[in-house]
């Protein structure tokens, strides 16, 4: 410190900037001129608190004499660090360069770096961000859910949670993956230095001496060892001003614990008040009032008299719906109402629910109404790996030949660490990346792993543009996409593909299928017969699949003639009711090629860049059925090597007197007009070497081509060569290596590929409804399920039990109706699919098999928005609307933009307008259908709720649905406790 404390001066605000016309409240004005020593703030929400924080910053430099250089500032988040930064430029103008503030974790590194090394720490440590993380986690042989583990290790290692013995042989080995690369995950990071600072007392003295005051924002977010490193820092000057709030306190999840801010109070031994930063800036007083009458039912640590002063035009308002897409739509309606009123951005309001279910109906709600809105980080449409695929290949289609997409595409399809060698690589020699990935595939081994992923990426790349051709609607192009994704990403129906029955196969099914398609949205009841519970599974197969009139055939019912009962005019088995919704959901998937030319080429070399062809054949095929031929041999200017001609059995003399390439070519082109020409491993051989020779022939060397190998590499795990495709499939491969008979063998292999395609897309369809199907298959008699069903009892009962299911709670909903008595209960139930035990295991993890249908069945629900029309129009339309809808970053505030986000990442946000949806005690902890909530879980809800509430400055509207994809709400325990439940 250059100087000794001085007298507080008047106006202790920043003297410029967007904070100099703030007039502090006097409690605002006690925090920030607070003598030195440990001071506690207790801020609630819109009480100024980062006001306080910088204006404690300028009072510090400007009143107290201190240098900046020698002033730590901590906040909880990077954003909340850089709007820091911003406004204490605008304070402190140069000064505010040297003041340090940071992350925790940017704060730990860089102390790291330089003392690290005390505790075998190289300073050349790399950090491991999620995505590498992720990729250790599967190195070390966890293949499911990856993030599960993460936060598992993380309470492992923080709060001292036991892991179960596969789950620590696994950590082991990822920490050795890491520890092998000197990497350091940010926990890592943080224990690392509490560590440096507690045996090193040297050193932690020589660190602590670098600050003179340290300031720490969101004290309540802190865990054990961050409050550690911040105490020792403070210990010997005791000068740490801590803000925070209890009521607040919303990340005990991610390892936040409340219990350090009396930590704090004890270890400093504070024996002056706490400051209460007790005026509410932000909310309307109806607003504020409304939000402490909730948060005041929660024990108080602290006694506080908070108040907002400022009159506000709309009291707090309540709307009631029966589902959520009535509620959806008055949500639509009342925000359009609102801004025609007063014409605000869209920015200016938000949408705020706990769990992200509600905030997918309401995306694709707002998306069909034409609507700007923004999910929240993580959420948003093109945030799962699979859609981002999907999308990737779909605005390469509607824009081809950008090289900004390809590599767009480029970084979805291929491994993390191989992209960015290879852009790094690409940078490096001054190339776009699809050059430098072609000039890989071109030049290295072919035996070279990588090389093969690259070669593979290049491929569908080239793929696409032949593939739209042969769609005309946006729903069938995007299942063709999804039937030859590129990746390791499986579905576990598609895990099992090659085990499970055809639905198309079965005419019975068929019918079914049809049946149950003339049902949908209500235009005909379906009738179940009791089934010792069975039934409500199918019932929830049926109303998730668009069936939504299901009634069940008890006592004095009376179907109409034109209904469809099951187990009278169709069979009543669960599987069957499944295949038939598969068969349902896929009717419309056609062959992609059914008219095409098979080409096939043999040359006189066998190196890519030199080849000439002096063999070209090619077998139109239409409808699927074999035509015309083309066949003839090619004079090269070169002579035959030895290899080539071993291969085929081709000579010089065979081919003297033959016509040259360009001669060839002009009567192949002509012959085969506007056809799409498919090869076997053609982007690998056939099409580079033609495009090459036809340079700048007049005939043209572009033509739209479909190389048939990825397709069979995804289909067949064994041998994918032609010759073995064939025997397969029965097939007579004529001679090998001789183009005609390739071709011809190929126009027949080409078509079972596809009907195998569609094959696999029905027999993998409908994976969103497997919960229900295992419900009904396990409550079904054991000794009368064959193999097929057994197999999918075993697939269908992860996602029965799974977190993210929520066919429990329907089964115990449907089953309290006296016609159900028979049904066995929840815990029978329960007991059937596989036990507490599993269920337990199971909802600690998110498995892959989980998310897949949930990001499906959103990119869905934006595909049936786009009006039909012609495919381009279509896909335009789709591509802006997915646009729309894309997170910028996780939470921060959209200006044009609906922001529809988590409560629990809306901390230091506000807006004009706000709706919480979902207030009903389902969607808020403690909320399970039977369960009385815990203490704990009540007072969490209540915490959660004030955080939401006070957003609002101006209008708070809080929704609640009467039930919820078909389950019931529950009650409304929290809008009593403000005072708005209906008695």
């Amino acid at each position: 410190m250059s100087s000794p404390p001085a007298e507080p001066l008047a106006g202790a605000a920043p003297a410029s900037g967007r904070d100099s016309a703030i007039v502090p409240t006097a409690r605002q004005r006690d925090a920030i001129e607070a003598p030195l020593g440990p001071v506690l703030v207790l801020a609630g929400p819109g009480a100024g608190k980062t006001f306080c924080l910088i204006s404690r910053i300028h009072h510090l430099v400007h009143v107290r004499g201190f240098d900046p250089a020698r002033i730590c500032a901590v906040t909880f988040t990077n954003k909340a660090a850089g709007e820091i930064a911003g406004r204490l430029r605008d304070s402190l103008g140069d000064h505010a360069t040297v003041v340090t503030r940071s992350t925790i974790h940017a704060l730990c590194v860089q102390l790291l770096r330089r003392y690290g090394s005390a505790i075998g720490i190289p300073e050349a440590f790399g950090i491991a961000d999620e995505e590498y993380q992720l990729q250790a986690l599967r190195r070390a042989g966890f293949r499911k859910d990856q993030s599960w583990p993460l936060r598992q290790f993380s309470r492992h290692r923080i709060q001292g949670l036991e892991l179960e013995d596969r789950l620590g042989r696994i950590y082991e080995r990822y920490r050795d993956i890491l520890s092998a690369r000197g990497l350091l995950d940010f926990d890592d990071l943080v224990l690392h230095t509490e560590q440096l600072l507690r045996t090193r007392e040297d050193l932690a003295a020589e660190i602590a001496a670098r600050w003179e005051y340290i300031l720490v924002d969101e004290f309540q977010d802190l865990n054990r060892p961050q409050y550690a490193i911040l105490r020792r820092l403070a210990e010997g000057h005791r000068n740490i001003f801590a803000v925070g709030d209890d009521e607040q306190a919303i990340y005990a999840w991610a390892g936040a614990d409340l219990q350090v801010i009396q930590d704090f109070v004890n270890n400093f031994d504070i024996r002056t008040k706490e400051i209460v930063l007790e005026e509410n800036r932000r909310c309307s007083r109806q607003i504020f009032e409304t939000a402490r009458r909730l948060v005041d039912y929660n024990p108080r640590l602290w006694h506080k008299e908070l108040r907002a002063t400022r009159e506000g035009a709309f009291p707090v308002r309540v709307e009631r719906f029966d589902d959520e897409f009535a509620e959806a739509r008055w949500i639509i309606e009342d925000m359009r109402a609102d801004r025609r009123r007063e014409r605000r951005p869209w920015g200016e309001y938000a949408l705020l629910y706990r769990r992200h279910e509600i905030g997918d109906t309401l995306e694709a709600a707002l998306l069909h109404a034409g609507i700007p809105c923004q999910l929240a980080q993580g959420r948003a449409l093109g945030d799962d790996p699979v859609v981002q695929y999907v999308l990737a290949a779909l605005r390469i289609i509607a824009t081809p030949g950008d090289p900004i997409l390809a590599e767009q595409f480029a970084k979805v399809v291929l491994p993390r660490t191989l992209y960015l060698a290879l852009r790094a690589d690409a940078d490096r020699e001054g190339m776009e990346l699809l050059d430098w990935l072609r000039r890989v595939a071109r030049l290295a081994p072919k035996t070279d792993e990588d090389a093969k992923k690259v070669r593979r990426c290049l491929y569908a790349l080239a793929n696409l543009p032949a593939m739209a051709d042969r769609h005309l609607t946006l729903a069938s192009l995007v299942e063709e996409l999804l039937s030859q994704r590129v990746g390791e990403y499986q579905t576990r129906l598609e895990e099992f593909a090659d085990e499970l029955s055809d639905p198309g196969g079965d005419a019975g099914i068929i019918d079914l299928g049809t049946a149950l398609l003339a049902s949908k949205h209500g235009r005909r009841t379906v009738w179940l017969p009791r089934l010792g519970g069975a039934e409500i599974g199918m019932a929830g197969m049926l109303r998730n699949s668009g069936v939504t009139t299901v009634e069940y055939l008890d006592a004095g019912a009376a179907p109409r003639p034109d209904d469809l009962v099951l187990g009278r005019d169709a069979p009543a088995r669960p599987l069957a009711v499944f295949k038939a919704l598969q068969w349902a959901q896929t009717r419309h998937q056609r062959p992609t090629f059914a008219d095409f030319v098979a080409v096939d080429i043999e040359t006189n070399e066998l190196e890519l860049e030199t080849a000439e062809a002096v063999e070209l054949a090619a077998v139109r095929v239409r409808g699927g059925r074999m035509g015309e031929e083309f066949h003839e041999l090619i004079r090269p200017e070169r002579p035959m090597s030895a290899g080539s001609r071993e291969v085929h059995g081709i000579t010089d003399a065979d081919l003297a007197g033959k016509p040259g390439f360009a001669e060839v070519w002009t009567r192949f082109r002509q012959w085969a007009g506007n056809d799409v020409l498919v090869a076997h491993n053609g982007h690998g051989f056939d099409f580079p070497i033609l495009e090459r020779l036809a340079s700048g022939h007049p005939a043209g060397s572009r033509m739209a081509v479909y190389d048939t190998l990825p397709l069979a590499r995804a289909l067949h795990p064994g041998s994918r060569k032609l010759t073995d495709l064939a025997r397969t499939f029965g097939i007579d491969s004529g001679q090998a290596h001789r183009a005609l008979d390739d071709a011809r063998t190929l126009a027949q292999v080409f078509p079972r590929l596809e009907g195998e395609k569609l094959a696999r897309a029905r027999k993998t369809a409908c994976v969103a409804i497997l919960d229900h199907l295992a419900i009904a298959l396990a409550l079904s008699d054991p000794s009368s399920l064959g193999a097929e069903e057994r197999l999918f009892l075993d697939i269908g009962k992860v996602f029965a039990l799974g977190r993210y299911s929520q066919c429990l709670g329907f089964y115990d909903a449907e089953r309290s109706v006296p016609g159900a008595a028979n049904a066995p209960d929840l815990e029978q139930l329960v007991e059937r699919l596989g036990g507490r035990k599993l269920l337990a295991k199971l909802r600690r993890e998110k498995s892959a098999e989980d998310r897949y249908p949930v990001a499906m069945a959103r990119l869905r629900r934006v595909i049936e928005t786009v009006e039909p029309g012609v495919l381009r129009e279509q896909l335009a339309t789709f591509l802006e609307r997915v646009a729309l809808s894309q997170s910028r970053g996780g939470p921060e505030v959209e200006r044009n933009r609906v922001n529809l986000l988590t409560l629990h990442s809306t901390k230091g946000l506000e807006f004009s307008r706000v709706y919480v949806v979902g207030v009903e005690d389902a969607q808020l902890p403690g909320g399970a259908p039977g369960k009385e909530p815990s203490r704990a879980e009540l007072e969490e809800g209540r915490r959660l709720l004030y955080v939401g509430m006070t957003r609002a400055k101006e209008r708070l509207v809080l929704t609640r649905a009467a039930e919820r994809k078909g389950l019931p709400g529950g009650g409304e325990r929290y809008l009593r406790e403000m005072g708005l439940g209906e008695e």
